[in-house]
C-alpha cells in the first residue's frame, strides 16, 4: 500500500524561497506568484508545500489535512492478469476559500482511474494493425476509454503550410459522410499522409484550401491526381503557381479497359465450346501487356495448341483470327511505347491523329484525353505519379478492414494520422517516448 504524504517546509522569504525551487530546481507548481501565502510543488509520492516559517510558528494553518481517500488506478497486465493498486490520497482542507483538494501523483491523471503507462501502451498499440475493440480487452479498458485516448492524439493543425507536391486521391471512407468517399492528401516529398478530409466535392475542397493563405498556397509547385475533373478544375483555382500532372497509370487504364471490352464482345460472338473462345477467355493478360515484355525466348506446352507455343505465338494466333482486335492492339501498343518512353512528340501525335483513323472503341478515350491535353504531356514531363497515394490508400482499406469498419471518421481519421506520425517518428526516437507525446 502506497501513501502519499504532504511536506511543509517553513521559510523565512517565500519570493527567494519559490524561485530557488521552482526556477533553479524545475520543481512543478500550478503557482505563477512570488509572493503566494503558500506554495504547493507536484513531486512523486509526497506533496511538498513551502510556508512562511512566522506564520506556521504560530500554528496558524490556511490549509489542514482532511482524511483521506482510497482510489483504484488500473496498471498493464502482469503476466494474464490485470494489476489494480489501491492507493489512499490524502484529502486537504483550505481555510482561506473553503475548499477541498486532493494530493496528486504522477502516475495517473486528475480524476482518471487508468494510469499514464496503460494509456502509453495504448497508444503504441494503436499505432498498429489491431482492433480497438482488441486492445480494448488486452488492456481491460473499454472500446469507448480506447476511442478517447485515440482523441487525445489528434493533431492540431495549422493554416501556415502544404507540401511542394501534393498528391489528391479519395478512398472508401466510414457510411457517415457525404457518399462514403474521403480524400487522402498526400505529401509525395516528405511520403506522409498531409491530411484527410472527409468530402471530395469540390465546394468543400475549395472551402478547406482558401482557408489557408494564398502565400502558402503560391508555395505547391506540383499537384498530381486522376481525371476526376472536380480535383482538376479544384487545383487551377486554388494553386496558381502549380503544374497539373494527371497520373500515368490512371491514362493507361483508361484504352485498357475499352481494349479488354473489345476483346470481350468478340469473344461473346463465338461458340463458348470453340477454340477461339477458349484462347481468348484464358490468354487474356497477353493483349493487355507490353509488346516488348512478351515471352519470345520460353516455349511451353498450352492445351489448346498442338505444339509448344510462347506468348508472342499465342498472340498472333488471336490477331490473326480477330481483324478488329488488331487493328486496336496495334494503336495500343503506339500509346504504351509513347507512355513508357515518356515521349511527348509521340504522344502529341496520337492526340492530333484524325477520328476516322482511330479504332472505334478508342475515339471516347482519346477524346477524353485531348480535354486534359495539357496534365497528360505533365505526365511525361514530370516524374510525379499517384503511386505513393494509391499505396497508401491500401494501408487505409488495411485498418478499415481490421477494425471491421468504424461508424465514426473523427476516429478513423485520428487513427490513420496517429500511425502515419508514428512511422516517421519511429527511425527517430524511442517509441515509449513518441507514446508519452501522443498521449500528452
Amino acid at each position: 500500500m502506497n501513501k502519499i504524504t504532504c511536506i511543509c517546509l517553513g521559510v523565512k522569504d517565500m519570493e527567494r524561497s519559490i524561485k530557488f525551487y521552482r526556477d533553479g530546481l524545475g520543481y512543478k507548481t500550478d503557482c505563477r506568484e512570488n509572493n503566494p501565502p503558500v506554495c504547493f510543488f507536484d513531486t512523486p509520492g509526497t506533496k511538498f508545500e513551502l510556508f512562511p516559517l512566522e506564520q506556521l510558528a504560530k500554528e496558524n494553518y490556511d490549509i489542514i489535512r482532511n482524511g483521506s481517500q482510497t482510489v483504484k488506478i488500473l496498471f498493464n497486465r502482469v503476466n494474464t492478469n490485470p494489476m489494480i493498486l489501491m492507493i489512499k490520497k490524502q484529502r486537504f482542507f483550505c481555510k482561506h476559500c473553503e475548499s477541498t483538494f486532493m494530493a496528486k501523483t504522477p502516475i495517473v491523471d486528475k480524476g482518471c482511474f487508468i494510469s499514464n503507462d496503460v494509456k502509453r501502451s495504448i497508444v503504441l498499440n494503436l499505432c498498429e494493425t489491431k482492433s480497438m475493440d482488441l486492445i480494448a480487452r488486452e488492456h481491460c479498458v473499454s472500446p469507448t476509454s480506447v476511442a478517447r485516448i485515440l482523441r487525445l492524439t489528434e493533431d492540431r493543425r495549422r493554416k501556415n503550410y502544404l507540401p511542394r507536391i501534393l498528391s489528391i486521391d479519395e478512398f472508401k471512407s466510414v457510411n457517415t459522410v457525404d457518399a462514403s468517399m474521403s480524400v487522402n492528401l498526400t505529401d509525395l516529398e516528405g511520403g506522409h499522409i498531409f491530411d484527410i478530409l472527409a468530402d471530395r466535392r469540390q465546394r468543400y475542397l475549395f472551402e478547406y484550401f482558401n482557408s489557408y493563405p494564398l502565400k502558402v498556397r503560391k508555395r505547391v509547385e506540383y499537384v498530381t491526381t486522376d481525371m476526376y475533373r472536380p480535383y482538376i478544375d479544384l487545383a487551377k483555382k486554388v494553386f496558381p503557381n502549380a503544374n497539373i500532372v494527371v497520373d500515368k497509370f490512371h491514362i493507361v487504364q483508361l484504352l485498357t479497359r475499352e481494349l479488354n471490352k473489345l476483346r470481350i464482345n468478340e469473344m461473346k460472338k463465338l461458340n463458348t465450346r470453340s477454340k477461339e473462345y477458349k484462347i481468348l477467355k484464358r490468354y487474356w493478360k497477353i493483349p493487355l501487356t507490353k509488346n516488348w515484355e512478351l515471352n519470345r525466348i520460353y516455349f511451353y506446352k498450352n492445351i489448346h495448341f498442338k505444339n509448344m507455343t510462347s506468348s508472342v505465338d499465342i498472340l498472333d494466333y488471336m490477331l490473326g483470327k480477330f481483324p478488329n482486335l488488331k487493328e486496336s492492339y496495334d494503336f495500343y501498343q503506339n500509346f504504351l511505347l509513347s507512355i513508357s518512353n515518356n515521349d511527348v512528340a509521340m504522344l502529341e501525335d496520337i492526340l492530333n491523329t484524325r477520328t476516322d483513323k482511330i479504332p472505334m472503341c478508342f475515339r471516347k478515350s482519346i477524346k477524353t484525353l485531348k480535354k486534359l491535353r495539357k496534365y497528360v504531356v505533365n505526365s511525361l514531363k514530370y516524374d510525379y505519379t499517384n503511386a505513393m497515394v494509391e499505396g497508401k490508400n491500401n494501408k487505409i482499406k488495411v485498418i478499415k478492414r481490421v477494425s471491421y469498419g468504424y461508424r465514426s471518421f473523427r476516429n478513423f481519421k485520428a487513427r490513420i494520422m496517429l500511425m502515419e506520425r508514428y512511422k516517421i517518428q519511429k527511425g527517430n526516437i524511442h517509441s515509449y517516448k513518441f507514446a508519452m507525446d501522443a498521449a500528452a
